[in-house]
């Protein structure tokens, strides 16, 4: 009997993560942003996953990342949480 509640429980607290490809905003800049659906991910684990993405992305052009903005939606464990990151690559 406590084997199901231990499931469902751990069912509740796993989340989905997806990040998206990084796309141009214009003026040199770029986007990418990663959404959790469901879970208690803390926020900075969230935003590490856009920043992550967006410096492997600079260095594959041999620069460094510049963050420009970051915004955060969602509340943690109601709604899915969104931390879009907009970012330039820069030379060293």
């Amino acid at each position: 009997m406590k084997l199901p509640a231990a499931l469902s429980a751990l069912a509740v607290l796993a989340a989905c993560t997806s990040i998206s490809e990084v796309a141009p905003a214009g003026d040199a800049n770029y986007t990418v942003t990663t959404q959790v659906r469901g879970g208690m991910t803390p926020w900075g684990e969230i935003k590490a996953s856009s920043l992550k993405r967006a410096d492997e992305y600079c260095k594959q052009q041999g620069k460094r990342m510049h963050q420009v903005t970051m915004q955060t939606h969602g509340v943690r464990g109601w709604t899915p949480q969104e931390a879009e990151l907009t970012f330039a690559c820069v030379a060293d």
